[in-house]
């Protein structure tokens, strides 16, 4: 079973647009690396994370932080998280496994509509998933830059077939 196959088929079934980053993006690229969180960049319209914010609570999770997830519908509380607090993404928590988290990235540094009309569709179970293309994800490794995310733009940058 490929890990946080169960979340991304379920958000596949409600219909919800998003992209798949991070290491999961990797895998589904082919270069697997262990990690336990499933990153998400997704459509930040209030609709759209209506059904990512039903799909994660029915299937158990939680937020990690001490504020009702239907506040991630509100663009000026996204705002404000991200001023006052320099918060870029919200993060979900299986109360059961406390290392299973879906974060989900509320501040990027990329446009999504642009991504996602380059993203890779990728079939588990019978369903579409769409990661974040190779150029895509090494863009956002490098603007975020923290020291674990140095071997992976090398790897990106390789698959890109980009000069390191």
């Amino acid at each position: 079973m490929f890990m946080y196959e169960k979340e991304l088929s379920q958000l596949a079934d409600a219909g919800a647009k998003y992209l798949v980053i991070g290491a999961v993006a990797l895998g589904l690229h082919g270069y697997v690396r262990a990690t336990t969180d499933l990153d998400i960049f997704p459509e930040l319209t209030s609709e759209n994370l209506d059904k990512i914010i039903k799909t994660l609570t029915a299937l158990g999770y939680a937020s990690r932080v001490p504020v009702n997830p239907e506040e991630l519908k509100n663009s000026k509380k996204r705002a404000e998280w991200y001023t006052e607090k320099g918060m870029k993404v919200f993060t979900f928590i299986d109360p059961k496994d406390p290392m299973n988290t879906v974060d989900l990235m509320i501040y990027p540094p990329i446009s999504f509509a642009d991504s996602f009309n380059k993203r890779k569709i990728v079939n588990i179970n019978g369903r579409e998933v769409s990661a974040a293309s190779i150029d895509d994800l090494l863009a956002m490794k490098k603007s975020a830059m923290r020291d674990k995310d140095l071997d992976d733009i090398r790897v990106l940058e390789f698959m890109s077939g980009s000069k390191i």
